[in-house]
């Protein structure tokens, strides 16, 4: 049996300007949906938060990242901020931008100005976690993780679906908490990238907890890591066993995504 754990944190701040006391609630929007159309268009939803301060201004923009390329397609949306619900999806059609099979990462950008006073103001900023797509109906590989147990020793086939563009990206297998040397082996086939590790000096029928974490990056310019770690029990096989392998989903009782959401900056 698997257990699926997600973690979806929704960052909410309260900015305080220390000179006049002055306070907002305050948080960045959230994409909702994204849903594509034909492999050339798509519909961007997102949402606000319902606690925040009513900002007087807000400028969103929707920025489209085309993955391995300096690409980019940005809408910008300029408005009251009394009237931010009224703008809550952007639908981009057959623009030459969008590339069947292609991958982007699209992320919003939220500027607010709180008025207050005489002619006083308070700036703020944040950007949303980016959300991955691919222009095609059909869905994103994921990754995948093959294991080759015998009495004394294992070996973890940690592998990576060559079709998603990547800027960084760290592979890494923990057997009671102990780290693997470099991979003893990298290959490719027609689907995937795959470094292989080697646990050695292994007890027979005995039982190990093993982790292993994809980290990586899909844009240069940007911060955010979003790595993937797997953890679970695989047990080496008695002296007289020949070798047994599996995928990962077979024995993994838990998947748990780490993600930093979006960065926040005050003007």
């Amino acid at each position: 049996m698997q257990f699926i754990w997600i973690f979806i944190l929704i960052l909410t701040t309260t900015s305080i300007n220390l000179v006049t006391g002055q306070s907002w609630t305050w948080s960045a929007p959230l994409i909702q949906t994204v849903d594509i159309y034909n492999e050339s268009s798509l519909n961007i939803s997102w949402q606000y938060s319902r606690s925040e301060t009513e900002p007087s201004f807000v400028q969103l923009s929707v920025i489209l990242y085309k993955l391995n390329t300096t690409d980019i397609f940005r809408n910008n949306f300029a408005m009251d901020g009394k009237d931010r619900f009224n703008f809550t999806s952007l639908m981009i059609v057959n623009n030459n931008f969008l590339k069947a099979n292609a991958y982007y990462a699209i992320i919003l950008e939220y500027n607010t100005t709180y008025n207050y006073g005489v002619n006083q103001s308070q700036k703020l900023w944040g950007r949303s976690f980016f959300e991955l797509i691919k222009m095609a109906t059909t869905p994103i590989p994921s990754e995948r993780r093959f294991v080759d147990i015998k009495s004394n020793s294992a070996i973890i086939s940690m592998m990576w679906p060559r079709e998603i563009p990547y800027f960084t990206l760290e592979m890494n297998a923990k057997l009671n908490g102990e780290n693997t040397t470099l991979p003893i082996e990298s290959v490719s086939n027609e689907t995937y990238f795959i470094s292989k590790y080697r646990f050695e000096n292994l007890s027979p029928d005995t039982n190990y907890r093993l982790v292993t974490k994809f980290t990586r990056r899909y844009l240069s310019n940007d911060i955010w890591t979003v790595s993937d770690e797997s953890s679970g029990v695989i047990t080496t096989l008695k002296e007289s066993s020949s070798s047994a392998n599996f995928f990962y989903g077979q024995i993994f009782l838990s998947i748990i995504c780490n993600v930093l959401l979006f960065d926040l900056f005050f003007v």
